[in-house]
């Protein structure tokens, strides 16, 4: 009664682990970030400055630059506001104090003065850098991707928690086409790939996620995981050894380390219980007897408890039984992942001019 006790428990402890150890990686869901068009709205006709003005201006841009020199960037930005107000047709002096509001960080104050010096001076060696400022400062938003970039989105997360993982390759991939630049996207199909065995194909968007964020958060993580992606395939000869040898090897070995951990510490409980002492009751012979005369009588069996272990070989066959089935487990486990990385491969990616194919062959 007890060995059945003990086998369903284990049995149900390692059912529990092993569905939770076979849980999806988690996706990323944030949106693409939709930039707002940095064009420059149309500049108002100025006033010309008269020779008084431009003299008074360029006073006030030299004590801009004191100013500068001297770490007051505050004072450096009031002059040359006013430099700006007196003489208004200045490119130069639009430009110095685009930058003045740039480095106190005034990104729509200095977005407008870019745009102003641009406006004056399109051909400018700076009208370049001016460009590009506008751009960098033109706030992104996310609140209104178009849903033919989300449906596809959504479908993959459907298809990748349902286990579906082809399906969500290609939905993730249909989303990666609408939205190019969307880090997010790449990064959920490597996690569709990898389910599949996709090694290659995994590793190239997780490298294609980190160009696309170099400064991410997980950059170490996601490292980390192209590091394990590129490692040889698992041995099943192995998975199994250690999974005879020591129980739950076999699963650390595949890394399952948490299934692993539960196996050992399911097959170390039966040991335990293997080796738990209890009162046995033990036969004897009895030969000391006499009769009332003191004739010795004849020999005969008794019984009579004494300390033992009554359930070492439920407690044994039951270990020996968890490490034999989970070395099992980890060999069919190893045979079936090398068996999903396919030799040859194929799959469709955004290019500059359309969508091209990519065939991989190993």
């Amino acid at each position: 009664m007890r060995l059945v006790l003990v086998a369903t428990v284990a049995a149900e402890l390692l059912l529990a682990v092993s569905a939770a150890a076979q849980g999806r990686a988690p996706l990323k869901r944030g949106l693409p970030a939709v930039a707002a068009r940095p064009a420059c709205a149309p500049l108002a006709a100025a006033r010309a400055a008269t020779p008084e003005q431009r003299r008074a201006a360029r006073e006030l841009a030299q004590r801009a630059q004191q100013s500068a020199i001297l770490g007051d960037r505050s004072a450096a930005r009031d002059q040359l506001r006013q430099a700006a107000a007196m003489d208004p047709t200045n490119p130069d002096l639009a430009y110095q104090l685009a930058r003045a509001h740039d480095a106190v960080g005034a990104g729509d104050d200095a977005k407008t003065e870019y745009c102003r010096f641009v406006a004056l001076a399109p051909t400018a060696p700076e009208a370049a850098e001016a460009r590009e400022r506008v751009g960098a400062l033109a706030r992104p938003t996310q609140a209104t991707v178009p849903e033919q970039v989300m449906a596809p989105f959504r479908t993959g997360i459907a298809h990748y928690e349902a286990g579906r993982f082809a399906q969500a390759v290609t939905s993730f991939g249909s989303a990666i086409v609408a939205q190019p630049d969307w880090a997010d996207a790449y990064y959920d199909r490597a996690l569709a790939n990898a389910a599949r065995g996709q090694r290659e194909l995994a590793i190239a968007d997780l490298q294609q996620y980190l160009r696309l964020r170099p400064d991410a958060d997980d950059r170490q993580v996601v490292m980390s995981r192209i590091t394990g992606l590129r490692a040889e395939p698992l041995s099943a000869g192995a998975a199994l050894g250690l999974g005879l040898v020591v129980p739950g090897a076999g699963q650390m070995y595949t890394g399952r380390k948490l299934f692993g951990l539960a196996t050992l510490a399911v097959a170390g409980g039966a040991v335990a219980y293997a080796l738990k002492s209890d009162m046995v009751t033990e036969r004897y012979l009895v030969t000391t007897d006499k009769d009332p005369f003191g004739n010795p009588l004849p020999a005969y069996m008794a019984t009579r408890q004494v300390p033992g272990r009554p359930y070492l070989t439920a407690g044994l066959a039951t270990a020996g039984a968890i490490a034999v089935s989970s070395a099992l487990e980890a060999f069919v486990y190893a045979r079936h992942a090398n068996q999903r990385e396919q030799r040859v491969s194929a799959s469709l990616y955004p290019a500059a001019d359309g969508v091209a194919l990519r065939l991989t062959l190993r």
